[in-house]
């Protein structure tokens, strides 16, 4: 058996550590991988990358108001109410951060504002029934997803920024981790690098996590 899956006799809900803990892990992942591809291969892998830009930020507000909202059912709270509609969860993140209703944001996420996601079907399809077509410029948009994507991640209360980044596999690379399990570490590095006015402001906080944590380990050596 090549892929194995363990179903449960009844529905689960998550609560907003469980959800928020799982969706960082796969956001983290989502974002390196399509800086790297964008880097890359800008136009060859165009359609790829442009799904990839919109699962980043969907997942981006889920994440960021799971860390807001603390909920006991997160994960049929941001499905049954929010499902794709992007505009509406970068509406409810406007609550919590001003940044998010800064005209460019908007630019991106207006065009999701439906709870199906009809034009998210169809960048991943090709087809979708009720949208003929659309057009865009890439290098206009990635600007935005790293602005989302990092304030996100980011612009959270003290000790929820430690628990998101500090489990991160963003943070691993930067910091040389053990946990680092990249075989192309400085190319990806590179990648996320590339272009991101975010990228020192999470390098440092990155850095001071790490002085914080050599911290902690010293004390209970002693």
């Amino acid at each position: 058996m090549v892929i194995h899956k363990k179903n449960t006799s009844k529905k689960k809900d998550k609560n907003w550590f469980t959800f928020a803990m799982g969706l960082s892990h796969h956001l983290f992942s989502d974002y390196i991988s399509l800086k790297f591809i964008y880097q890359s291969e800008p136009l060859t892998f165009a359609p790829t990358n442009f799904v990839g830009m919109v699962e980043v930020v969907e997942k981006s507000f889920k994440l960021f108001l799971a860390m807001q909202e603390k909920l006991g059912n997160s994960l049929s709270h941001y499905s049954s109410n929010y499902g794709h509609n992007i505009e509406k969860l970068r509406a409810q993140a406007e609550k919590f951060n001003k940044i998010f209703a800064d005209e460019d944001v908007k630019q991106f996420t207006r065009v999701f504002d439906d709870k199906s996601g009809a034009l998210y079907q169809h960048l991943r399809y090709g087809s979708q029934q009720t949208i003929e077509g659309f057009k865009t410029k890439l290098g206009q948009l990635i600007p935005i997803v790293d602005k989302i994507f990092y304030n996100c991640i980011l612009r959270l209360e003290e000790n929820d920024k430690k628990m998101i980044n500090s489990s991160s596999l963003l943070y691993f690379m930067i910091t040389k981790s053990q946990f680092d399990q990249s075989s192309n570490r400085e190319l990806l590095l590179q990648a996320v690098q590339l272009n991101n006015s975010y990228y020192t402001e999470y390098v440092r906080y990155c850095e001071t996590l790490e002085q914080e944590q050599k911290k902690i380990i010293e004390q209970i050596i002693k």
